[in-house]
């Protein structure tokens, strides 16, 4: 007679390990719902950023989530969220940093002014390099952690009227690929999410806080559309939560990618315009921006006082097809 088996009752799945995550730029936008998607998850957050009322709020609505004042351009503002994540840890410190404070600066290069430019490189690269070094110690004596940093695909290739930011973003990618390769031996890896536009205050903010007019009169003429980001990459803008989805990726999965690129319309932009020779690229890039590509110069005004109306110019090759028709 033979006896059936009891079968054993399938154990359940083991609880996430709760980590130790500060996120900076943690007020608004991809790093509040990135903040709230990992405290929903058992993890401990620390939610970085400079506006009080805004952490207070969102800790409320989440209870994993640990408030920290934090300016990311200020040395002792970073000294301060230090001691105070060593000291509600026990002393162990940070698992994981997500960089993902950042700012957007636009205009013609020519346009932006010094203090702008510093600005868009205090908080997109210096602050990020700051806030990284002053937790990387304890990840590299415990031979474990992981720092993720937020770029963008505007740090792979920049369009017209947004240099400024694309170079903080090529900076943060080299440092980041560098960092990767020189904490690696220490087992502390170094992730870059590049993600593409995304439905946030930014651009907005962004337009408000355009060069004065008298910086940008000479490329009325050429930049018909206006120097806001190109509306047509507005309308295609990812979700914060899509985006939150893959920062928690790469904060949390065993084995990152080095990169991350949300979004396959991204991937394949980021792959067609950097693998384009350059003058086919740059068509590419001012039909996305609207930027004329023989603009109008206009002449002095009679009295001397500013420029008259430009006249229309022709596109290039557009002369010599009406040479060839008459």
């Amino acid at each position: 007679m033979t006896t059936q088996a009891t079968p054993v009752p399938a154990r359940p799945a083991p609880p996430p390990v709760a980590r130790f995550i500060l996120l900076t730029g943690a007020s608004g936008g991809i790093g509040r719902a990135t903040a709230a998607r990992l405290a929903d998850a058992g993890h401990l957050v620390f939610a970085g950023a400079r506006r009080a009322g805004e952490l207070k709020a969102l800790a409320a609505a989440h209870p994993g989530i640990r408030p920290v004042v934090l300016d990311v351009t200020d040395q002792a503002a970073i000294d301060h969220a230090r001691h105070q994540i060593t000291d509600q840890t026990g002393g162990h410190g940070l698992d994981v940093l997500i960089n993902a404070a950042g700012i957007l600066v636009l205009g013609p290069v020519e346009a932006v002014s010094d203090p702008q430019t510093r600005a868009q490189f205090e908080v997109n690269l210096f602050g990020t390099l700051a806030v990284t070094r002053a937790f990387l110690a304890p990840m590299r004596q415990r031979g474990a952690g992981r720092i993720v940093n937020v770029s963008s695909i505007l740090g792979r290739f920049a369009l017209p009227g947004s240099g400024i930011y694309a170079a903080s973003k090529f900076a943060l990618e080299a440092a980041s690929d560098a960092l990767r390769l020189e904490l690696a031996p220490f087992g502390v890896q170094v992730v870059l999410v590049e993600p593409g536009v995304i439905a946030t205050p930014l651009y907005a903010r962004a337009a408000a806080a355009l060069p004065d007019d008298q910086a940008l009169g000479p490329y009325r003429a050429s930049w018909p559309a206006g120097f806001g980001f190109p509306e047509r990459l507005l309308r295609a803008a990812a979700s914060v939560d899509t985006i939150a989805a893959t920062l928690a990726e790469a904060a949390l999965v065993p084995c990152p990618r080095a990169r991350y690129r949300p979004g396959l319309r991204n991937r394949l932009n980021t792959r067609l315009l950097t693998a384009l020779p350059t003058r086919s690229a740059d068509r590419i890039k001012i039909r996305i921006v609207g930027v004329a590509t023989s603009p109008a110069l206009a002449p002095p005004s009679p009295d001397g006082t500013g420029p008259q109306a430009a006249a229309p110019q022709h596109q290039p090759g557009e002369r010599r097809r009406q040479g060839a028709r008459q």
